[in-house]
């Protein structure tokens, strides 16, 4: 595990992606590649995305979810600077 990976956010993962075993792991990088696998569908929430942009250079998603995941960040930080 690299630093920047041990730095990252443990955040939940739906329950509806957890088909193939029956808890998420502790490592981050896996919980945040599995919502990644169906983002936006899931994992919007303010706390989600952010650690999704941290973690961007290392998921491994096709290039469109990495720009769905950059325009909400934008859009979280667009919204947090107009409150």
């Amino acid at each position: 595990m690299t630093q920047r990976e041990a730095t990252l956010p443990l955040v939940e993962v739906p329950q509806s992606l957890l088909w193939d075993r029956a808890v998420a792991p502790l490592d981050p990088l896996w919980r945040l590649n599995r919502i990644a696998t169906r983002f936006p569908a899931v994992g919007t929430d303010r706390a989600t995305v952010a650690a999704l942009y941290a973690a961007l250079p290392l998921l491994t998603t096709p290039l469109e979810t990495r720009v769905l995941i950059e325009l909400y960040e934008e859009a979280w930080r667009a919204r947090r600077s107009q409150q």
